[in-house]
């Protein structure tokens, strides 16, 4: 299993971190998600067939940018 933390500028709120978390908790190979709103950082238990850059790119079209 794979630990990652994504770091994104343009979360705000709460709805914003309650909208990461579903959406990425539905995704086939994710197990744990947690979004820090105050650290702007997304951290994400996952394994093969979910990956760190589909993952990236779940939360870039969700509307939010990855910084690193």
């Amino acid at each position: 299993m794979n630990s990652q933390a994504i770091y994104i500028k343009n979360i705000k709120n709460e709805a914003n971190k309650i909208q990461i978390e579903s959406h990425l908790a539905q995704l086939i190979g994710v197990y744990n998600v947690s979004v820090d709103k105050d650290y702007k950082r997304v951290l994400i238990d996952f394994k093969t067939p979910a990956n760190l850059n589909n993952l990236e790119k779940e939360i870039y079209d969700l509307g939010f940018e990855i910084l690193y």
